[in-house]
């Protein structure tokens, strides 16, 4: 970070009263890092180099608590995905998600009912070297649209013209 470090920035975070969750992602990997970075209260440490899957398992967990979620099933209409088991099902159909298609629909059902920019989503879904321009998360609405709306009545993936995608049940009109 180029102005201040990150404990820095988490001790004026918390020192202003913000339990927004944190989490370290970072090559400092001492275990006097560590412990000064979950003392100054940091909710967990990444020491990179990590695994995609490893992230994203602690921002389950991260959330879960942070939201008071007892469960790890999030639900969207007839759409279920059970973040522990990995499991995907509408109406009690068992769908096959590749790992980003997993990723992006998970992201997509934490934010249930938030236009989410394609920006925003290649921020979260794809790592930090992957350089935008591309209509790789276009690709991917698509893939996931099939899978999770290919037959159904009611369409649970929506783009928003010119702001991006959003997760919702749509309530008649």
């Amino acid at each position: 970070m180029p102005r201040a470090d990150g404990f820095t920035v988490l001790r004026k975070l918390r020192d202003g009263g913000k339990t927004t969750p944190v989490l370290f992602l970072t090559a400092r990997d001492a275990a006097s890092d560590r412990v000064r970075g979950l003392d100054s209260g940091a909710n967990d440490y990444l020491v990179k180099p990590f695994s995609f899957e490893e992230l994203t398992a602690r921002l389950r967990v991260m959330t879960r608590t942070s939201f008071g979620a007892a469960s790890s099933v999030l639900r969207v209409g007839d759409l279920t995905m059970d973040c522990a088991a990995h499991v995907v099902q509408r109406g009690g159909r068992t769908i096959t998600l590749s790992a980003k298609e997993y990723a992006l629909l998970e992201y997509l059902m934490h934010n249930k009912g938030v236009v989410l920019s394609r920006e925003k989503i290649e921020n979260h879904i794809w790592n930090f070297d992957y350089e935008g321009g591309t209509n790789v998360v276009d690709v991917y609405i698509s893939y996931l649209r099939k899978k999770i709306d290919g037959g159904e009545a009611r369409k649970l993936i929506h783009t928003v013209r010119g702001r991006g995608y959003v997760l919702r049940e749509e309530t008649g009109r």
